[in-house]
Formats: structure tokens, C-alpha cells, sequence
């Protein structure tokens, strides 16, 4: 049930060098962790009462980092270089780095991702 909010979270726990080999050249990086978050945010719909207040409050606060920075005014933070050097990016990192303890997850090995990108133009072959 935690698969895509534990990759989720780990990826966002991740040095910004990582983070940026996650995906494919084609997405915008930044854009793919936050929409990857908000998917595993999903998973915990109808769950909460499989977290704990802990694991809750974590979550939490990484999602109000990430979305306090939604909207056109901020269209330049989700950019490689602002998740290389802004110093949001390295809030939510630690925020991430707090949730993920909060569950016991290992931040070592990013788990693999199911998700399929398709570049824009792509007719499928």
C-alpha cells in the first residue's frame, strides 16, 4: 500500500545529483518528485489510521514545503539548477530525510518506479 509514498519520499531525501537521474531527459525533474509525491499521498486516503501521528505530521509538513511553492510566481523553483541550489529544496530534502525516518525507510537505494514517460511528439512508435 506505501509503495509509491515510501519512493516518493525517499526520492525527495535525495542529494539533488540523484535526484536528477531518476528521470528521463525529457520531464521536468522537479515537477516529476512532487507529482510522484502527490501520488503516494493518495495511497493514504481512506489509510490514515494506518499511520502513525508521527508518520502523519511528517508527511505533512513535506507536502505544505512543496506545495507552498505551487504557482506561476514560482514557475523558476522547479528547475534542475533551483533543485540543485535553492534553499527550499534543501528543506524539503530534510523534511523528506525526517518523514522517511519516521517509517523506518531505508534511504540508501531509491525503489524502482512503474511509471512509463513518453516524449512529447511520440506516436508510439
Amino acid at each position: 500500500m506505501r509503495n509509491q509514498l515510501q519512493r516518493a519520499v525517499i526520492a525527495l531525501a535525495q542529494p539533488a545529483g540523484i535526484q536528477l537521474s531518476l528521470f528521463p531527459d525529457f520531464v521536468c525533474k522537479a515537477d516529476e518528485l512532487a507529482l510522484d509525491f502527490e501520488d503516494g499521498l493518495y495511497e493514504m486516503v481512506g489509510h490514515e489510521a494506518e499511520f502513525s501521528d508521527e508518520q502523519r505530521k511528517a508527511i505533512n509538513i513535506l507536502n505544505q514545503l512543496l506545495s507552498k511553492m505551487v504557482g506561476e510566481q514560482h514557475a523558476s523553483f522547479w528547475t534542475e539548477a533551483a533543485l540543485r541550489e535553492h534553499p527550499v529544496w534543501e528543506e524539503i530534502r530534510d523534511a523528506a530525510k525526517a518523514a522517511a525516518a519516521t517509517f523506518g525507510w531505508d534511504l540508501q537505494a531509491v525503489p524502482s518506479s512503474n511509471a512509463v514517460y513518453i516524449p512529447a511528439g511520440s506516436n508510439g512508435g
